[in-house]
């Protein structure tokens, strides 16, 4: 959220950033700091000392909670009614559970945002489909005790466009026999994509597949981990790539892999280490596919694999859990979403493997096609064979267009929402 900040419209709203946690000397931090209105590092102080700055010396209106139960998290200022509406995202997927304590549901608006209240966009009319208001006997809701407010395109936030743009690579951008703006665009990205790849796996094949997850790997379930495997179980040239994150988990998960599909196959999960944040995003452009873990979804992580122009298949598996729709908001936000059904886990499943190594994009691909129509990132059975180039090329030609990594439009769409608590309350 480095650039949220910042982005603000302040002949509406001044900024104030309270920090719990102490400066650690990143570049982010410090553009926090450089464009916050106010900047309050107040790591040190008393919850009784925060309380009392926001309260009765900053005077804030709209206080917002993005730590949630996270690591370094002070939920006791907002139980302390620091400001009179709050709000909480980002941080944690899910209710801070205190009722009204949290985020009265009188002061929140649950309707989706008035189209007069939005930034224009150009995306699919299906990226931005209406939704009813909450009902709190409504079995779907039933866990949050607050009022909820929808964002229009997905309500997460990420800075891939201001922030982590790729370096010029003069042995790449010298690549100009081809012509078109697109075409030239396209095959400097698979020449970068093949570079990459061989850099980081140097022993492995061009023909290899490479199935990825980058989440922690306390979000892999049982039932996941063995679909996984199996689905590298029946494609023979395919790799399941994993991150040490943290490292003690790799024992343990090549152990289950052994009991599940046999040494052969577990010998093809491929564990790297955490990389530092731009080479992470930009290496995502490796995986083939990324393959999301269903109780909790990807959150940073599927943004940047979205932002590599690796496509991603997830599975929105409770109506009412937050944090098992996350990566599918994220999608959602690329473009139009397909009509299937998005909840047959094994049917998903089923496809995943027919992704072959000839379908896999390389900067020899005839022909080209310059993408004009409203890309979908998610993969659905009846398609995945023959779009998983397309997904990649219309992902990486149109991400500076998509609603998804549109961070000034998605901070105009939060002071809407911002606006429309203010006013109910």
């Amino acid at each position: 959220m480095q650039s949220v900040f910042g982005l603000h419209d302040r002949n509406r709203f001044r900024v104030f950033c309270y920090a719990l946690t102490p400066s650690d000397d990143s570049p982010y931090r410090a553009k926090i700091e450089r464009e916050a209105d106010v900047f309050v590092d107040c790591s040190g102080w008393q919850v009784s000392a925060i309380v009392d700055r926001i309260a009765r010396i900053d005077g804030i209106h709209v206080l917002c909670n993005l730590n949630g139960y996270t690591k370094g998290g002070r939920n006791e200022i907002f139980a302390a009614r620091a400001a009179p509406v709050q709000m909480a995202f980002m941080g944690f997927a899910g209710t801070m559970g205190a009722g009204p304590i949290a985020c009265p549901r009188r002061f929140v608006c649950g309707e989706p945002l008035p189209a007069s209240h939005l930034e224009p966009t150009s995306a699919s009319p299906s990226s931005s489909t209406t939704r009813g208001p909450i009902h709190p006997t409504d079995d779907r809701n039933r866990i949050y005790t607050e009022g909820l407010i929808y964002m229009p395109h997905t309500y997460f936030a990420n800075d891939h466009r201001q922030g982590f743009r790729e370096k010029p690579d003069e042995e790449v951008d010298g690549i100009d026999e081809l012509t078109g703006e697109e075409r030239v665009r396209w095959r400097r990205e698979q020449v970068r994509r093949l570079k990459m790849r061989a850099e980081v796996f140097p022993w492995m094949g061009e023909e290899t597949v490479i199935y990825a997850n980058f989440n922690q790997l306390y979000k892999v379930d049982p039932e996941i981990f063995a679909t996984w495997v199996n689905i590298i179980k029946r494609v023979p040239n395919s790799i399941l790539w994993l991150l040490r994150f943290p490292p003690a988990g790799e024992a343990h998960l090549r152990r289950k892999a052994r009991e599940l599909v046999g040494e052969e196959v577990a010998r093809r999960l491929v564990f790297t280490d955490v990389a530092p944040k731009h080479l992470h995003i930009h290496r995502g452009r490796i995986a083939d596919v990324f393959l999301d873990t269903p109780e909790c979804n990807a959150h940073t992580t599927a943004a940047d694999i979205l932002w590599s122009g690796s496509p991603i298949i997830t599975y929105p598996k409770h109506d009412f859990k937050m944090c098992s729709r996350v990566a599918a908001s994220i999608a959602y936000a690329t473009g139009s979403w397909p009509e299937s059904d998005n909840r047959n886990l094994p049917t998903r499943v089923t496809a995943a493997p027919t992704l072959p190594p000839s379908q896999r994009p390389s900067p020899t691909t005839p022909p080209f096609h310059p993408s004009r129509h409203s890309p979908t990132h998610i993969l659905v059975p009846s398609t995945l064979t023959a779009t998983a180039p397309a997904l990649r090329r219309r992902l990486f030609l149109t991400r500076d267009q998509i609603p998804l990594f549109d961070t000034p439009r998605w901070v105009r769409n939060l002071e809407a929402g911002m606006a429309l608590a203010w006013t109910d309350w």
